[in-house]
């Protein structure tokens, strides 16, 4: 799960830097900076999907442990 998360992290700061040189892009370039903003966006989102299953199989595992977990009679 790890994996996933450093994946999504670092998906995330390439958004960062996509969008700075789109908006440091001169007209020329405009365009083409942006699409690669775009591309980055789409990437984090699937990266963030990935995490998020993980994650809710995680918790799913955990409740499910928990619910089985033998219980002390008092």
């Amino acid at each position: 799960m790890v994996d996933a998360y450093v994946d999504w992290r670092e998906e995330g700061a390439a958004v960062w830097h996509a969008y700075e040189r789109w908006t440091c892009a001169p007209p020329a370039d405009a365009l083409f900076a942006f699409a690669a903003y775009q591309a980055a966006v789409d990437r984090e989102e699937r990266a963030a999907d990935v995490y998020a299953g993980r994650v809710t199989r995680v918790a799913a595992a955990v409740a499910l442990a928990v619910d089985l977990a033998p219980t002390e009679e008092t």
